[in-house]
């Protein structure tokens, strides 16, 4: 990649075709698939809404209408056992031992002081219904039956709410002929332990084995699809201990199929058997997962069906069977994880308790080798400084010198372009008949005058795929979520929240909220000193010789002033200050190269020096 007007204005063309490129990709991703698959979701809210109304003019309860998570607990609360822990709270329903309440206490809704704490499980009866099970299953002509009675009530035998100090101790008598004592315990953060024992209290000897199942019935009101991060069943599991993820567009389409005949009722979405491994449902910073005894050999699948109008997700798996003989009881452990996914957390689970790939909880995504130590990067600096936004001025520092030698030899490559710039427009005059010629004479003046043409692309080359890293962990890690830096950066991981059309707040409206232009307005602090930088930049090359190009290039400041405006803080943070180092950068360099800038031409202009060394122009 040659550029006639020297190293600077090639260096910013590279910096620009690198933005462009990225903001074509992340604005195609948006037209093109996710917000296509918005529209259809609030068509079938619609139309779920529509169906809820017409048959409730009919009388017919075709479908269930959802209550407040609030309203469903409170209406069975002399059936609930507190939950009490540092990290989680809410209650378990005696009825079925249901983990159907779970709330997480150091995470907030919103930033507001007063928002409620997330809620991860809500009741069946409740919107954003979802929920954790666990039973057994016993072996009736060769077919799993199911031993207890989802509905059955259970005895509190020991403890009267579950904290880490002190577990509860459930049990339950069987109609099928079972005694279950089902002992529930927490740690400080998410992870409940359910050890149970089951007795066969018949006269002969019977199969059974365990099972667990993680559901979700409809999508929570403020359910938001991110095209970034996987939002649906996840897990690692069978023969490999593969990564296997569906997420709920997919399944829900599979739950028509079936409505449709298009699949059997009892088809699965992904099914496979192996040795331990983990498996649940992920949301966007939350997952609720099932971790069986990782020494059991399990068959482990996700699955979808449409019921009561919604359409139900479920992850589950099934144990070995093992045989109990009469008056013999067996014990089986296994975990259940609700909680946000942070890396640290679920890291140590999977060193302590051995499950694998447990992190990858994390939708790292398809530049996950870059993404982890990019995390890693921001969240040593985070934890150094105690502040992301300070972590990512440091992190940028850090990408900017690792890219300082090739950035150094790219400018230096187009230096040389542009010397043998006559040499080649005399090659091209000679032999502008014969094409095959003219590449063949280029190529041995490129040898001889040891001159790479590619050099200058390799920039765009790195600055693309870091640009998407950064991208990728602010918008998948839970770390980034709520994270302030300061001032008015209460949450990088959102846009910046000011905006210069209400004068920054003075006046009492909102102008991004306002229909179809709305988001042509939402241009904030942050986002115009981009642009201030952009221009700064720009300034330090000389203008493109032609007009068009000129014109363009005045332009696209603006331009992605206002793209940016719409971007996560900490990414226009980012940029911003990328823009700042390069600017510094560049200048060092073109100063060594004894070229000067358009800046360096103004200084002149307006504070001449005498007996000041002349500075080669370019």
């Amino acid at each position: 990649m040659t550029s006639p007007s020297g190293p600077g204005a090639g260096d910013i063309r590279n910096v620009i075709i690198a933005i462009v490129l990225s903001i074509l990709v992340l604005f195609g991703f948006q037209y093109f698939v996710t917000g296509p698959q918005q529209q259809r979701e609030r068509a079938e809210r619609a139309a779920q809404a529509e169906k809820q109304a017409e048959a409730a003019a009919r009388g017919e309860p075709l479908v269930r209408v959802p209550i407040a998570p609030e309203r469903a607990i409170a209406a069975t609360r002399d059936m609930r056992i507190p939950i009490v822990a540092p990290s989680v709270g809410g209650s378990l329903s005696r009825e079925g031992v249901l983990f159907d309440d779970v709330t997480l206490h150091h995470y907030r809704r919103t930033i507001e002081r007063n928002s409620p704490d997330v809620r991860i499980l809500a009741p069946r009866e409740a919107r954003g219904a979802a929920d954790a099970d666990f039973g057994w299953e016993m072996s009736q002509n060769g077919v799993g039956v199911g031993v207890l009675d989802q509905d059955a009530v259970w005895t509190l035998a020991e403890g009267e709410r579950l904290t880490p100090q002190t577990p509860v101790t459930l049990t339950l008598r069987t109609a099928t002929g079972f005694e279950i004592t089902r002992k529930i315990s927490i740690d400080d953060r998410y992870m409940f332990t359910i050890e149970e024992t089951v007795r066969n209290v018949g006269d002969a000897p019977r199969e059974i084995r365990p099972y667990g199942v993680v559901r979700r019935l409809g999508m929570a009101d403020d359910f938001v699809r991110n095209g970034m991060v996987h939002q649906g069943m996840a897990g690692v599991f069978g023969p490999n201990h593969a990564l296997n993820d569906i997420n709920y567009r997919k399944a829900a389409e599979h739950a028509r199929d079936k409505d449709r005949g298009r699949a059997s009722a009892d088809e699965r979405i992904e099914s496979q058997s192996g040795v331990g491994g983990w498996l649940g449902l992920s949301e966007h910073y939350w997952l609720t997962a099932l971790a069986p005894d990782q020494s059991e050999r399990i068959d482990a699948w996700f699955d979808s069906s449409n019921r009561e109008g919604d359409t139900d997700y479920r992850s589950a798996y099934r144990g070995a069977w093992r045989t109990v003989a009469p008056g013999e009881a067996v014990t089986y452990t296994q975990r259940l994880f609700v909680g946000a996914k942070e890396v640290d957390t679920l890291q140590d689970y999977q060193r302590a308790l051995n499950i694998p790939g447990f992190d990858s909880a994390v939708d790292w995504g398809f530049l996950g080798f870059l993404t982890r130590p990019f995390f890693m990067l921001l969240h040593f600096f985070g934890g150094l400084v105690g502040n992301f936004g300070v972590a990512i001025l440091l992190s940028t520092i850090v990408v900017k010198l690792l890219l300082f030698p090739l950035v150094y030899q790219s400018n230096v490559a187009m230096a040389k372009m542009r010397e043998i710039q006559p040499k080649m427009k005399e090659i091209q005059e000679r032999y502008k008949a014969d094409r095959q010629r003219m590449q063949q004479e280029q190529i041995r003046l490129f040898q001889t005058e040891k001159v790479n043409p590619v050099a200058g692309c390799v920039p765009i080359l790195l600055q693309i795929p870091v640009f998407f890293a950064l991208y990728s962990v602010l918008t998948v890690t839970i770390e980034m979520r709520h994270a302030p830096f300061v001032l008015w950066i209460r949450d990088l991981s959102a846009p910046d929240p000011t905006n210069i059309f209400n004068l920054f707040g003075l006046l009492p409206f909102d102008p991004s909220s306002w229909p179809i232009i709305g988001g042509f307005l939402a241009l904030g602090v942050l986002p115009i000193l981009y642009g201030v930088t952009m221009f700064a930049l720009q300034a330090l090359s000389p203008p493109p010789t032609d007009p068009t190009q000129a014109l363009i290039f005045k332009l696209l400041p603006i331009v992605f002033t206002f793209l940016f405006a719409s971007f996560a803080a900490g990414m226009v943070l980012y940029w911003t200050w990328s823009n700042i180092l390069s600017i510094i950068q560049q200048y060092v360099i073109m100063r060594r190269m004894k070229v000067s800038t358009e800046f360096d031409k103004w200084l002149a202009k307006r504070f001449p020096k005498k007996d000041q060394p002349p500075i080669v122009a370019e």
